[in-house]
């Protein structure tokens, strides 16, 4: 086997678990996980000596190209040996410094969200926090643009820099990430207000029904928190009772649509410090839908009844007592929808009973019949 005696160039990956903390400060990053040290495979064996405030406490040979290692958070020193086969030192690296910090979530807290306008310059922001350290970053970020910036620190505050101005309108998060990789955000952290005109790009809807509160969604740009909304139609404008901005691109608009009138609405929103934009034929308000409620009848009623019935006879002046009578009626309807036909009708009625016993020990059968329409 063939050593190279040659010194030779150390690449060495500074890892703790997936994060890579920068490679050329040698400072690592870990949580509660290993670190690797790694470096370029000459086909030799090893060995590796680790050591903190000068005392060296770790000291092993290996034949693989990486190493790794559970340390607490600290300064380290490390130094890799390459040995021939027989064990003996062909070359060596420098003492390197070797930096672990252990994962901190930087904590922080707006004083006040700040409100501007787009494009004003020199935006600052006052954090508090007791948590932030070297090498922590902050940016602003809404949705997946990110805009970078600067910050010094006087204590407990912070002071965050906006270097770029061109920031689009609309709510920003503070996020600041730490060395270790952990992050923080604090939503809303800076408003920008348009100056722009309003962009409309779709409404969710295009007919509404005359009746109700009506919630549309409006899509577009360079929506502002105090824009006005308008409805303009053939009898005036439609009654707005609420209007919410959701972040600077969507507007949720109430209309009371009680007794408004059919026809085509004319759109027009306006920002308090841009030019008011139109979208002509907006939404339809559509005719009042009439539901004629016809009554459903039963096509045949049977009623049935007992009727004690007293007969009196003017020759003898007696009484014939009645035992048992029913009464039977049924009811036929035409069954035509059409307004008074729907109401015509055959009704038939007929009573059928027996009385008695009489004088002389009858039973008399008693009945009626009667037809109407």
């Amino acid at each position: 086997m063939v050593v190279r005696r040659s010194l030779f160039i150390l690449l060495v990956l500074l890892t703790s678990g997936t994060t890579v903390f920068g490679q050329d400060a040698t400072t690592l990053g870990t949580n509660e996980g290993s670190v690797t040290i790694e470096w370029e495979s000459l086909e030799a064996s090893y060995r590796i000596e680790v050591r903190r405030d000068g005392q060296v406490f770790i000291d092993t040979e290996q034949s693989e190209s990486e190493l790794n290692l559970n340390l607490a958070p600290g300064f380290y020193e490390y130094r890799i040996h390459v040995l021939n086969p027989f064990g003996k030192e062909v070359s060596a690296s420098e003492w390197l410094p070797l930096k672990v910090q252990s994962s901190r979530i930087p904590y922080f807290r707006v004083r006040t969200p700040l409100v501007i306008w787009e494009g004003d310059t020199g935006i600052e922001m006052i954090v508090e926090s007791s948590n932030l350290r070297e090498g922590t970053v902050f940016q602003l970020s809404k949705g997946d643009r990110r805009f970078p910036t600067e910050w010094q620190s006087d204590g407990n505050l912070y002071i965050v820099r906006l270097t770029e101005s061109a920031i689009e309108p609309g709510s920003w998060d503070l996020e600041a990430a730490d060395p270790s990789g952990e992050t923080f955000v604090h939503p809303d952290a800076l408003i920008v207000r348009p100056t722009r005109s309003p962009n409309i790009q779709n409404l969710d809807t295009r007919e509404v029904p005359p009746e109700g509160l009506v919630p549309i969604e409006i899509k577009g740009e360079a929506f502002d928190s105090e824009m006005s909304v308008r409805f303009e139609g053939p009898a005036g404008d439609l009654p707005v009772t609420a209007v919410e901005i959701i972040e600077g691109n969507r507007a949720l608009v109430y209309l009371d649509m009680n007794d408004a009138q059919p026809g085509d609405y004319t759109l027009i929103v306006s920002n308090p410090a841009g030019d008011e934009t139109r979208k002509e034929n907006a939404i339809t308000v559509t005719e009042p839908v009439i539901e004629e409620i016809i009554k459903k009848q039963p096509r045949f009623d049977f009623q049935i009844g007992y009727a004690p019935t007293f007969i009196f006879i003017p020759d003898n002046n007696e009484i014939l007592p009645v035992f048992l009578g029913f009464d039977f009626a049924a009811l036929f309807h035409s069954g035509w929808k059409a307004p008074f036909l729907r109401g015509v009708g055959l009704e038939a009625r007929a009573f059928v009973g027996v009385s008695g016993p009489g004088d002389q020990g009858r039973i008399n059968g008693i009945g009626s019949l009667d037809l109407s329409g």
